[in-house]
């Protein structure tokens, strides 16, 4: 049992991105601030992110990054005007973080090791005396007049304000299972429904299993759905189930709530940039330059390898037929493949593979310029927790940082 005299300022549960946040900011503000991690170490999920390189950030304006995640995500205009994303750059090369700018305006460390952000973070951590109890999950959080009693581990902890940065249930086995929206439930607060989201899509045609592994850079992806459209235009890749990469994680997050009415219609576009004329008249082009080649041969010139034996099965054209013997409509059919692959998404995959959730506790019960609970004294959120979300692009980590130095900050000097 941890005795509870003294007790903290605060105490801040979970030791993920808004967590390391929001406790850092609230120690260097003169608090006394534990933090309580259910894992043996912090930041398991922050490891995986960017495929282990994390994307700590991007280069939007505050604008037009809240536009990309939604109608929901104005709620983020004070959060992101008092901790942008070039004071997040600043923050972590304050830290001793080198960092880079790539392609797409998105920011990495310059070593490309996740770990890396994980180690100034828990240095910040330790510089700020932040005091930090590993291997608690938290059972039971329950208010009263003076503050918070936390059921955790072996020991009831007390503290007049408690920041709830449990993360969603996305990678749960990172230990991010959702653990907050019960808390928060039963202090009062209104959950809306999670799902998973930043998610790859599952197929119904078999022969994506054919093109496991592929990935397609510069392609369109087009989904339909009644009168809804959406396209993308980037990178993506095939696997076993369907179809996964950054465009079409960011699909997710408008599939997954068609899909709730039904399959969706995608058509891959692997030549965007030009038409079927064009496209036409340089096959026609290639046609005389190959000859007696087999068409298996001259597609290459066309499709990746992966993708022939696809197309000559769809298509049902003989692969040893001579390219000097393709006939106008058979020129059409392969014009018509590279500007429009067909399959059926029929389900989004699980939190297991979910870069996010979507969903948690309700924006309108949070006061968006403190992070405080509307209906509890002295409770704030920040994170996944929260029912916000983002596409790819360093999005989500933004809004962790931004919502948990918001909070730390306001939680440290409560009015």
């Amino acid at each position: 049992m941890v005795s509870s005299n003294p007790m903290p300022d605060i105490i801040v549960i979970g030791g993920g991105p808004a967590g390391m946040m929001a406790a850092g900011q609230a120690a260097s503000l003169g608090a006394d601030v534990w933090l309580l991690e259910r894992n043996p170490t912090l930041g398991r999920k922050l490891l995986l992110t960017g495929q282990g390189r994390c994307n700590i950030t991007n280069n939007l304006e505050v604008r037009q990054f809240i536009a990309d995640c939604g109608p929901k995500a104005k709620f983020l205009y004070p959060a992101l005007n008092a901790f942008p994303n070039r004071r997040t750059v600043e923050f972590f090369e304050n830290l001793g973080l080198e960092v880079k700018l790539e392609r797409g305006g998105r920011y990495f460390p310059r070593s490309n090791r996740s770990a890396e952000v994980l180690q100034v973070l828990t240095s910040y951590l330790s510089k700020n005396r932040v005091r930090i109890l590993f291997g608690h999950r938290v059972s039971a959080l329950k208010s009263h007049s003076g503050g918070f009693e936390i059921w955790a581990g072996d020991g009831v902890f007390r503290a007049p304000r408690a920041i709830l940065a449990t993360g969603g249930r996305s990678y749960p086995a990172t230990g991010s299972t959702g653990d907050g929206y019960r808390l928060a439930h039963n202090l009062g607060h209104r959950i809306i429904d999670p799902k998973p989201t930043v998610v790859p899509l599952e197929v119904e045609e078999s022969f994506v299993k054919e093109l496991q592994g592929l990935s397609l850079k510069n392609v369109a992806l087009s989904f339909v759905q009644g009168k809804r459209r959406l396209s993308l235009f980037g990178e993506m890749m095939f696997t076993h189930y369907g179809i996964s990469g950054p465009i079409v994680l960011d699909a997710s997050r408008h599939i997954g709530e068609w899909i709730e009415e039904g399959q969706v219609a995608c058509h891959l576009d692997l030549k965007p940039a030009l038409d079927e004329g064009t496209l036409t008249r340089r096959l026609v082009r290639q046609q005389a330059l190959w000859g007696r080649r087999t068409v298996k041969v001259f597609l290459k010139d066309f499709l990746p390898a992966k993708l022939i034996p696809v197309f000559l099965g769809l298509s049902q054209l003989p692969s040893d037929l001579r390219v000097n013997q393709l006939t106008a409509w058979q020129r059409s059919a392969i014009v018509s493949f590279l500007k429009k692959i067909s399959f059926t998404v029929v389900g989004l995959r699980g939190y297991s593979e979910a870069v996010a959730t979507a969903g948690g506790v309700d924006l309108t019960q949070v006061d968006p310029k403190t992070m405080r609970s509307k209906i509890v004294p002295g409770l704030y959120f920040c994170g996944e927790v929260l029912d916000l979300d983002g596409p790819c692009g360093g999005y989500n980590l933004q809004i962790a940082w931004s919502t948990g130095y918001l909070a730390g900050a306001s939680a440290a000097s409560p009015e």
